[in-house]
């Protein structure tokens, strides 16, 4: 029973002691930067890899399973490029999620810059292997232009709601 009481006591003032601490005021520091955020998602291009099956390969396949080629889709990586005031800011290569890379592409990225006017050009394009010259929705995404941003504050490129385009969306802090 003694010892009930002393857990009870210790988890008592630890939970006091929790909340306590939860109302100290964080004191954040002056931003000195600012920052030029990337963030979107698109579904990527989608490449369909398809291949005959052999005669033993069919053999080895039940009768009502059979099927005469075998395809594999799979979705390109992308290279994203930034450049700020002219000096590359960002080389990447952007792959998509998913154990069989067939998931969307996430882009979440963070340029930290001085305050003041800076431009800005972006450039997101899907790396095709080299034996396809043209696949639907394989263009470029490209955004360029001037952002003025104050100390802490942030600037968004993202995705339009088509997914055709980049585009700025009001700073935000």
């Amino acid at each position: 029973m003694g010892r009930r009481l002393a857990v009870l006591g210790v988890s008592l003032l630890a939970a006091l002691a929790i909340a306590a601490l939860s109302r100290v005021p964080f004191a954040e520091a002056d931003p000195v930067t600012s920052v030029v955020r990337l963030s979107w998602r698109t579904q990527g291009v989608q490449i369909r890899e398809c291949r005959q099956l052999t005669e033993e390969e069919l053999a080895r396949i039940p009768e009502h399973m059979r099927r005469t080629e075998e395809c594999v889709g799979r979705v390109t990586d992308y290279e994203l490029v930034v450049a700020v005031d002219g000096a590359l800011a960002l080389v990447d290569t952007v792959s998509p999620s998913g154990a069989r890379r067939d998931r969307p592409v996430y882009v979440f990225r963070d340029l930290s810059v001085s305050p003041g006017p800076h431009t800005v050009e972006v450039t997101f394009v899907p790396l095709l292997p080299p034996d396809l010259d043209e696949v639907d929705g394989a263009e470029a995404l490209t955004w360029d232009g001037t952002v003025d941003l104050t100390a802490g504050e942030r600037a968004l490129i993202t995705l339009d709601a088509a997914g055709a385009a980049l585009l700025r969306r009001d700073a935000e802090r």
